[in-house]
């Protein structure tokens, strides 16, 4: 796949045009590599020349592409390091160091294309437990080798409307990763507050959604009957979170208990009755994209060998596969139906962010600015 020059951006930092798309300010000149294949452009307004691979996966890359965008298709169909690495006939390192590279990318890609997610409007929350090289119960808490080893917990927020992965925060199960999450929500909804929010019963959502949505104090302080810790909790009207509970008995769940912690009875009504997909409190789209994940990175199955040996890579594969699922994945659920035929959408397509089904190749190759420095 050939992106039009309108992707790409000069990166020489001295440019005034630095990292700036469709300035008009590009031409392709020449190409590069052993067998010239790789387009050369030049920006008009510095003179600066670089490689269409700038700023991409497959900077540097000495593989050949079809090779390097195999391992990279492999790695993203829930094919393990070293499984990838005999299929593709590549080193261990050379799929590592890819996949470093891929979740470095993802990431910087996400921050530009799911800047604002227009269409937001109900958010649900979950962590997906996984563990790096042993199990929690196997470290050595004084043992400085063990420290960025066993859980980690993803901490996803999605659209439940598009399915749409709006953030995710890898670490420890704390306070500080969900206040993280909440607030990547936040500011990709620009601060809108008549959101309605559902999770289980992690304690600490509660704790993080009063942080991020609390109304300054000061909005309170004519009311003199109101002491201060009241007013420093005070929340929008219009927002609403509720939690649910799942009642086991032998394996099997046998009660559903819903709560609503914030908002009123009478919001929660209305903001069912918006929805497109929830008629009652649930955590359904969460879960679901959960068990897609499983199967879409082999380093989150359990009872396997596939489990993450080193932090760095099991970070970057999951913002790899969580994040270029909303741009590559059809949902079936998602799909429309037109006058010819049905019509097959990815998650930013519901969304609003594009109008096709990305490619692993256009995605990976999709110029951004973090790697060219």
């Amino acid at each position: 796949m050939c992106h039009s020059i309108e992707h790409f951006f000069c990166h020489n930092i001295d440019c005034p045009e630095y990292g700036l798309r469709n300035k008009n300010n590009l031409r392709y000149e020449g190409f590069s590599g052993k067998k010239k294949q790789i387009r050369m452009i030049r920006c008009t307004t510095c003179r600066a020349r670089f490689s269409e691979r700038k700023g991409t996966v497959l900077e540097h890359c000495r593989l050949p592409k079809a090779k390097a965008l195999g391992v990279l298709d492999h790695l993203r169909e829930g094919c393990g390091t070293r499984s990838t690495g005999r299929l593709m006939r590549v080193s261990n390192k050379a799929v590592t160091r890819l996949a470093r590279k891929a979740g470095a990318h993802a990431q910087q890609s996400h921050e530009e294309h799911v800047a604002f997610s227009p269409k937001t409007r109900e958010v649900q929350l979950d962590e997906k437990w996984s563990f790096v090289a042993k199990k929690e119960k196997n470290c050595d808490i004084n043992h400085t080798l063990d420290k960025e080893k066993g859980d980690q917990w993803d901490h996803t927020a999605i659209d439940a409307e598009t399915r749409l992965m709006i953030s995710v925060v890898v670490g420890r199960r704390t306070l500080k990763s969900c206040v993280t999450l909440v607030q990547a929500v936040k500011d990709k909804t620009q601060g809108r507050t008549d959101m309605f929010f559902t999770t289980d019963e992690h304690a600490p959502y509660k704790t993080a959604i009063s942080k991020v949505y609390q109304l300054p104090s000061e909005s309170h302080c004519d009311n003199m009957n109101e002491s201060p810790n009241e007013a420093e909790e005070k929340l929008p009207a219009d927002l609403c979170y509720a939690t649910i509970r799942k009642v086991r008995k032998q394996g099997r769940i046998i009660e559903v208990i819903s709560t609503l912690v914030f908002g009123i009875l009478g919001l929660l009504t209305c903001y069912l009755m918006r929805s497109s997909v929830s008629n009652t409190i649930n955590t359904s789209f969460v879960e679901r994209q959960n068990g897609t994940d499983r199967s879409q990175n082999s380093r989150k199955r359990r009872k396997t060998y596939g489990f993450s040996k080193k932090l760095d890579v099991h970070q970057s594969m999951t913002f790899f596969t969580l994040y270029s699922y909303n741009f590559c994945w059809p949902v079936r659920t998602l799909a429309i139906q037109n006058a010819l035929k049905k019509m097959k959408r990815t998650p930013a397509m519901a969304a609003g962010l594009t109008d096709h089904i990305w490619s692993i190749e256009e995605w990976v190759t999709h110029p951004m600015l973090m790697n060219s420095q």
